[in-house]
């Protein structure tokens, strides 16, 4: 289908069903769940079978599903799916796992989408195994849609320049990956680094955009936007599409 205008993603949005926090996390992240979400509608057909791997406010999710008249199935941890239940309880169906525990398997097959959305730099374990599983529950066609912050970021160098940490400190950055912590990032990642990633789980890169959070920036941050609109690879976060090699 053709891409979505701003107005129109935001008005596909049910923003009451959603907790406050994630309200405003919408807000805060706009333009790159805008831009995900136009991702997929142009490269998915209509019925598709969607997997999303903790899905948060499940804000790209909704708008396949109203648009694409998709079924939509979420993993994330029982807890998450207690309190988002409501929200959650609009789609096809929930599954309660840890998918970065070793003995975690897709709960579905030949799915034509994995959303991966702001969720794999929360995890402490290589990505490419999970992806290994992932590309497994795939149809043949199938793909995978990845969000994360890019860690050779602009404002990554220029914390380190400052000599100011630019991963979580010790006390989050080694407690366990559980519902009390799921907003820890243990490890972000460079373009490269998961473009290895798929390569070695059979996947092959499609299509990446570099973009920003929200369409506009602060006054003081406009510096960093006008270098970064120059050099698109210094942007803060990362859309990846790929499919099966």
């Amino acid at each position: 289908m053709s891409a979505l205008s701003p107005n129109e993603f935001r008005s596909s949005i049910d923003l009451e069903k959603r907790k406050f926090h994630m309200k405003s996390y919408f807000e805060s992240s706009f333009y790159r769940q805008y831009r995900a979400a136009n991702m997929a509608l142009g490269s998915l057909g209509q019925n598709p079978r969607i997997l999303s791997l903790g899905a948060g406010g499940a804000f790209v999710e909704e708008v396949v599903q109203k648009h694409l008249d998709a079924s939509v199935f979420v993993v994330d941890f029982a807890e998450t799916l207690k309190i988002e239940g409501e929200l959650y309880g609009n789609f096809a169906g929930m599954f309660a796992g840890d998918i970065s525990a070793p003995e975690w398997v897709s709960p579905l097959d030949a799915v034509d989408a994995v959303f991966w959305f702001d969720n794999i730099e929360h995890l402490r374990t290589d990505p490419t195994g999970i992806l290994r599983k992932l590309r497994a529950a795939l149809s043949d066609t199938g793909q995978i849609f990845i969000t994360t912050d890019n860690f050779a970021r602009l404002r990554n160098i220029l914390k380190l320049i400052f000599n100011r940490s630019i991963v979580a400190l010790p006390p989050d950055l080694f407690a366990d990956v559980d519902f009390e912590h799921e907003y820890v990032h243990r490890r972000e990642y460079t373009r490269p680094e998961l473009e290895t990633c798929l390569a070695n789980a059979g996947l092959r890169l499609m299509e990446v955009e570099m973009l920003w959070q929200s369409p506009s920036e602060s006054l003081k941050k406009l510096p960093f936007r006008t270098f970064e609109y120059l050099f698109p690879r210094f942007r803060p976060h990362m859309l990846i599409r790929a499919q099966k090699a």
